[in-house]
């Protein structure tokens, strides 16, 4: 219970976040400079509307879940009824992972293909700035790894943005017209 309950609370706060940091980098802005659910795109709007959904699938689990544990305590079950609660519970417990997987999926649409890109931009940045003074140093066992790192970094974003429906030059074009003058 205490666990589903965390899981539901932490869901709700990184929506939260997300929503707000997504206010904040102009993600829905317009060009009269309003912002808000108007100006959202539709692949933001939907997006929202599938995490308040997930949101709401996650709290009624949750509830559930609090309801089942009250019934009984684990203490006084059968050996068969532990093993049938433990299996629900590990079914409860994946359903949750993907419905957290697919939130995440969501969030990402919120935060739109720019701002993803410059986040994983910076998050490359250090392993980048250590392969390139491992090569400095001619340490190759050492910028081997570095770059195996940087390639396995590199492949998971650019799943990421397939799993979000777009392509890396889709990504880069949209990159390229947004840069600051």
């Amino acid at each position: 219970m205490k666990r589903s309950t965390i899981l539901v609370v932490g869901a709700l706060l990184v929506a939260a976040v997300a929503w707000t940091a997504y206010g904040q980098a102009g993600g829905g802005a317009t060009r009269g400079g309003r912002g808000g659910f108007g100006a959202m795109g539709e692949t933001q709007q939907k997006a929202l509307a599938e995490l308040q959904e997930q949101v709401a699938k996650l709290k009624a689990m949750s509830e559930r879940a609090a309801q089942g544990s009250q019934d009984r305590s684990f203490q006084d079950m059968s050996e068969e009824e532990r093993t049938k609660m433990r299996e629900q519970m590990t079914q409860r417990m994946q359903e949750q992972q993907q419905i957290l997987a697919s939130m995440q999926q969501n969030l990402d649409r919120l935060k739109g293909g720019r701002q993803l890109l410059l986040e994983h931009n910076e998050s490359l940045k250090p392993l980048q700035e250590a392969l390139a003074s491992a090569q400095k140093e001619n340490a190759k066992a050492t910028a081997k790894v570095l770059e195996q790192m940087v390639a396995q970094r590199q492949k998971q974003f650019e799943d990421k943005i397939t799993a979000m429906g777009m392509t890396m030059e889709q990504l880069q074009r949209m990159g390229q017209r947004r840069q600051p003058q």
